[in-house]
């Protein structure tokens, strides 16, 4: 029976929410870091490709379905935090401020990672758990799961982690000395 609060039907719709969601993300770190250039057809272009894969692969329209509501809790939460500044009477000047000089950016895209990443694990996991685990019958294991193996072995996985903690303090390290 159909109820006005029936929400059963914005399934079908997953697709172009996570369209203009992709589309909408990339776009934005396109134009504020200029990777391409001041080129804005040239940044819809290439966001719209991607925004294209990612509809095209199912695995990756369930990981931004899953991943999708802790986006919008986050921006949510961000949004009152600003706002109760504000009320409270602090400049916006003030809180840009405090944003950019705090590293609150870098915390924000760190937990936008970790979100992402835990789509990942949760679309992704059994799949990858399968190739390194595996099952134990007597076959000629695949290209694929040899190369899964070495990926997610955990001393791989600790050198992937450990690299990108020495990435991270040679650039704080060395915007500190210019």
């Amino acid at each position: 029976m159909a109820t006005i609060l029936d929400v059963g039907i914005l399934s079908y719709f997953t697709p172009v929410f996570v369209f203009l969601f992709i589309f909408a993300i990339v776009f934005a770190i396109l134009e504020k870091t200029r990777i391409l250039g001041k080129n804005k057809g040239l940044n819809s272009l290439v966001a719209f490709v991607i925004a294209m894969l990612f509809i095209l692969t199912p695995e990756l329209i369930g990981v931004v379905k899953l991943s999708m509501p802790w986006f919008i809790l986050l921006l949510v939460l961000i949004v009152f935090i600003v706002v109760l500044f504000l009320f409270v009477g602090v400049k916006a000047e003030s809180i840009t401020e405090a944003f950019e000089r705090q590293g609150v950016v870098w915390f924000l895209v760190i937990i936008c990672i970790i979100i992402f990443l835990y789509g990942l694990t949760e679309i992704y996991g059994p799949s990858v758990h399968e190739i390194y685990a595996g099952n134990k019958t007597v076959e000629e294991p695949s290209f694929a799961k040899q190369v899964g193996k070495i990926i997610f072995h955990p001393r791989s996985l600790g050198i992937i982690f450990l690299l990108i903690i020495i990435a991270q303090a040679i650039r704080i390290i060395a915007r500190a000395y210019t």
